[in-house]
């Protein structure tokens, strides 16, 4: 094997304060380069980040930005779910991250593959926007939950309803299953919560009557109680069989409590407030553990990491936070948009972020010391959803009307070849005959790479960079080609799906001439007694 992949680079993470002026030579490199690709300078942002990564291998944010410009360079799409008509609200993988599920304001949930992107089912209606819905912990039902004041239990496998709709009498805001799918809650803008048989949909609970909205319902991880949030400005504990309170006193900030959340071992519960704070407590006995986050306006959503070690918080004061659970420090500066952000996630393992804002804008942040990890995602309209894989290799982010999966950077030490690439890369882009590329090296690393089995995720990458295009994957972690991407967007035939099999298409003259001939179909069956040609 050549020296080129054994060659993993060391050294220390990169450390700076965000604070002070920036005195490290490869993070000035970065932040260069950031700068340059944000400008559409990609060319020579990728030397720059070269320079960066040869510096400082370990720890250092050029890794994942290279990786970034180095996937766009060699693709211009990603695995795109088409098909709803009207913006998509929320979107989430299945338990084992082999499927999509989102749901519309064009009133649809719908079940995607997320290897291919392809439907899986025909789309489950409502008789309006769907605001909320997840899936069972074993993936075999959904719940849905829509502004027509219902709620639906859906076969995942068929797509079919089970049982009636769950009547409501209010938008029905929220949606959960309980661990072991037998229960499923609800909650509605009427300040009703109620539970339900998770296998027949019959009632459960009697109604759980509040004042105000009820935003969240979540199980405890053992299934025997219920959480409520509410615009009481009280979070509840509860029997979820009965929907008495297990808790004499309910939990209570000094506003709207949008969100609650259990810790994954149940002994606490998280809230985030429009009281301008989120908070900890003890689900016992209700008592808050610890100091509150602040924010600077109301913040709507919180999470725990999966080991319970961060916390996340989203807040209409422009920012995002990553905090230390047990001492209630921050462990990152702001992480800031330009406008409310709205929804954030914590990867698997905890050590990114990602957040969408009410500024049309996606961030990818490293959730140790706050770098922007790539450029971010920016959408005319709104964005809405986002979610980590159950692997931590991709992104769901909900755009418009379209949901895209965005495959994120490894975060394996980095080899020293990734450096060479992203040189030679820049002169694929605009050549500079003052620093012409050492081809000999570049095709004794392309051999190496692609005769290589290594599992290692930068490998992977390395082969799948230099595949050839109609054989390639649409992007480093996706199981689907080019071609089948193509033909499947072809398959669906709708304006949006065509234009960007043509995009895609662009230097295959056979995709593009059955793309050409399917338009040219359509446009006589819409416009009789026209002759249409094709023209290239």
């Amino acid at each position: 094997m050549c020296g080129l992949l054994q060659a993993i680079a060391v050294g220390a993470p990169l450390q700076h304060d965000p604070t002070a002026p920036p005195s490290n030579p490869a993070y000035v490199d970065y932040l260069i380069a950031e700068n340059m690709a944000g400008d559409g300078s990609r060319a020579e942002a990728l030397h720059k980040l070269a320079q960066s990564l040869r510096l400082q291998p370990a720890g250092n944010p050029a890794a994942g930005l290279a990786f970034q410009l180095l996937t766009e360079q060699r693709t211009n799409s990603r695995l795109i779910l088409h098909g709803h008509t009207d913006a998509v609200l929320f979107a989430a993988y299945s338990p084992d991250g082999t499927k999509i599920l989102t749901t519309s304001a064009d009133g649809t949930a719908r079940l995607w593959d997320a290897r291919t992107g392809q439907m899986l089912v025909p789309p489950m209606h409502h008789e309006d926007s769907v605001l909320a819905a997840g899936f069972s912990s074993d993936g075999k039902r959904i719940v849905t939950g829509s502004e027509d004041k219902t709620a639906r239990i859906w076969e995942t496998a068929t797509g079919k309803p089970i049982g009636a709709p769950l009547q409501m009498n209010g938008e029905v805001l929220t949606v959960s299953f309980s661990p072991d799918g037998s229960i499923v809650a609800t909650g509605a803008d009427n300040g009703i919560a109620r539970t339900w048989n998770g296998s027949t949909g019959a009632p459960l609970s009697p109604p759980i009557v509040y004042h105000e909205a009820v935003y969240s319902v979540r199980f405890s991880p053992d299934g025997s109680q219920l959480l409520t949030a509410t615009g009481d400005n009280i979070a509840d504990l509860l029997d979820p069989k009965t929907g008495t309170r297990v808790l004499k006193k309910p939990i209570r900030q000094n506003n709207i409590i949008f969100t609650a959340v259990f810790s994954p071992d149940g002994t606490q519960v998280l809230t985030a407030s429009a009281d301008h704070t989120a908070r900890i407590w003890n689900a016992k006995t209700g008592a808050a553990i610890g100091n509150a986050f602040h924010h600077g306006f109301s913040s709507d959503a919180a999470s725990f990491s999966q080991d319970g070690s961060r916390v996340l918080t989203v807040s209409w004061d422009h920012t995002a936070r990553v905090w230390d659970a047990r001492t209630g420090q921050a462990l990152t500066p702001p992480l800031q948009h330009a406008d409310a952000v709205l929804k954030g996630a914590l990867s698997p393992n905890g050590s990114l972020a990602a957040t969408v804002g009410r500024d049309h804008s996606a961030y990818l942040w490293d959730a140790t010391t706050g770098e922007e990890l790539r450029l971010p995602l920016r959408a005319r309209n709104s964005l809405s959803s986002i979610a980590f894989s159950p692997d931590g290799e991709s992104l769901l982010v909900a755009v418009d009307s379209t949901v895209q999966v965005i495959d994120l950077p490894p975060l394996t030490p980095v080899p020293a070849w990734v450096a060479d690439l992203a040189d030679f890369a820049s002169t694929q882009v605009k050549y500079n005959q003052d620093s012409a590329p050492d081809l000999s090296r570049i095709r004794q690393l392309r051999q190496d790479l692609l005769a290589s089995s290594s599992t290692d995720l930068w490998t992977r990458f390395g082969r799948w960079y230099f595949t050839e295009s109609d054989q390639r994957a649409i992007s480093p972690w996706s199981h689907i080609s080019l071609q089948e991407y193509v033909n499947g967007l072809i398959e669906q035939g709708d304006n949006e799906s065509l234009e960007l099999a043509a995009t895609l298409a662009y230097d295959h003259p056979t995709w593009m001439k059955k793309i050409v001939q399917i338009r040219v179909h359509q446009q006589a069956e819409t416009q009789p007694g026209i002759s249409h040609s094709p023209s290239f």
